[in-house]
């Protein structure tokens, strides 16, 4: 009898995604770049259901051929394997990927080096950091213990892509690379109305998870550019999402999620696990890592101390005031390498960055944050709004 496999729906998704990405253009001449930074423009979309309205710099509208099949889309780990390394997949190698294991620069869990992209992926898919932080990612974010232990066991996934040197230019520190597109605009919009536009030859990411979506668009953008992009990946994740289709587009799409599919081949693969990873069944991967990133209080409510040494190199805001004296990111327009953070989750970014590389604060760093956030627009359509650019990087 001759055996008939039926193709998921998010596979099917995934597919259609990977086929439009190949035969659709990603120049970033293709990418249309609206406003300036002198006078703010405005969009509508929807949040919770409502239509709201927010203001910013600059709207980069993407390609809309690619926004609508990421939305719940799943690619595979052998579909990914197989993309990069043009052979059969092992299953050890699969495992690796997809597994316990916590790397460093020089013990990759999976590295590829093409034309103008080069990946490293640091540790597997199911190490123990990544599982406490997705077993805290259904708790929410209010209480500020939860926060601490998901902020502790972050750290354990970048610490060892912050100690990695690269003499990139542009450095961008993210902590999660859901879709890919964000990054896209933000490059797109550095290069035409910035003093980078002749310094973007190389750039580093350093992201703590990265979907293969996510991964797939960069390289596209990447190559189809000739921008060299050295992507370093705490571990990778494989599904996205479907979101709530609005009158405007779509409303939770995009969130890193564990497919059933995943679920399903990791079973497989670690037995000896099964009960812990069907627990992550319909659960996202990360949750909002920018809620999460807020900042830790010194103390709980009963007042017992909390210990996040981090914390001390946070001159933001965000979650509250901590009384650091530690000064704000400060561009300097002369230094051979700029670090980028977007908001709300760069700010911890920027404490990691600081925490594993300046503990005595003897060295300066140009540094910038901003704002870039994917948006279903009713005036532009769909793409990324950025705000908050320092007026000190602007041509």
């Amino acid at each position: 009898m001759t055996k008939i496999f039926m193709t998921s729906e998010a596979l099917r998704r995934g597919n259609v995604f990977l086929k439009t990405l190949k035969e659709n253009s990603f120049h970033v001449n293709d990418l249309i770049l609206n406003g300036n930074h002198q006078e703010l423009i405005e969009v509508t979309f929807f949040s919770d259901a409502e239509k709201v309205k927010e203001t910013g710099q600059f709207f980069v509208k993407l390609p809309e051929s690619v926004a609508h099949t990421l939305p719940g889309s799943y690619i595979s780990p052998e579909t990914f394997i197989t993309s990069f390394s043009n052979r059969e997949v092992q299953k050890d190698e699969k495992k690796r990927l997809l597994g316990n294991h916590l790397g460093g620069e020089n013990d990759l869990t999976f590295s590829s080096n093409e034309d103008n992209f080069n990946l490293r992926v640091f540790h597997g898919s199911t190490n123990q950091h990544a599982m406490k932080i997705s077993e805290y990612a259904a708790l929410g974010t209010d209480n500020s213990v939860n926060r601490m232990i998901y902020q502790d066991n972050l750290s354990h996934i970048m610490e060892p892509l912050l100690r990695s040197q690269t003499n990139a230019p542009l450095r961008i520190i993210e902590d999660c690379l859901a879709s890919g597109d964000t990054l896209a605009g933000v490059i797109k919009t550095l290069a035409e109305r910035s003093e980078f536009d002749k310094n973007l030859g190389k750039i580093t990411i350093d992201v703590a998870v990265a979907t293969a979506q996510g991964v797939f668009l960069l390289k596209k953008f990447a190559q189809e550019n000739g921008i060299n992009i050295e992507l370093n990946v705490g571990y990778l994740a494989f599904g996205l999402s479907q979101g709530i289709k609005r009158d405007i587009g779509y409303e939770h799409a995009n969130y890193i999620i564990y497919p059933n599919e995943l679920i399903t081949e990791l079973t497989e693969l670690f037995p000896e696990k099964k009960k812990e990873i069907l627990a992550l069944k319909g659960k996202q991967v990360v949750g909002d890592m920018g809620e999460f990133g807020k900042l830790i209080p010194e103390r709980v409510p009963d007042g017992a101390p909390i210990i996040a040494l981090w914390n001390h190199y946070r001159a933001d805001n965000h979650g509250g005031q901590n009384g650091s004296d530690f000064q704000n990111p400060k561009y300097n327009k002369e230094d051979n390498q700029h670090l980028l953070y977007l908001s709300n989750g760069g700010y911890l970014m920027r404490a990691y960055h600081h925490y594993f590389n300046n503990k005595n604060l003897s060295s300066d760093f140009s540094e910038i944050v901003f704002s870039a956030k994917r948006r279903w627009t009713e005036e532009f359509g769909y793409g990324v709004l950025l705000k908050d650019l320092p007026i000190e990087i602007m041509l």
